[in-house]
């Protein structure tokens, strides 16, 4: 996972994990060579908050108790 202001991202250097039988998300803002690997996915926001969403009630408190610093009943 990386933020907003960090490097690219090459899908190739994940070569390892797919060769494992893994399949990888990778989130940052820009990722390069996708198109020269399979299974290799760019998640963007929209696809984290989609999965937050669906999943929060099953996710552990470590992740969920953040909740609240990024919503304001006050809206």
């Amino acid at each position: 996972m990386k933020g907003k202001k960090a490097k690219e991202l090459d899908a190739l250097e994940f070569k390892q994990y797919v060769d494992e039988g893994y399949l990888v998300y990778l989130y940052a803002p820009k990722v390069i060579n996708l198109d020269k690997i399979e299974n290799v996915v760019r998640i963007g926001d929209d696809d984290l908050l989609d999965f937050y969403e669906k999943y929060k009630l099953i996710l552990p408190a470590s992740i969920t108790q953040w909740e609240d610093l990024f919503t304001s009943e006050s809206d």
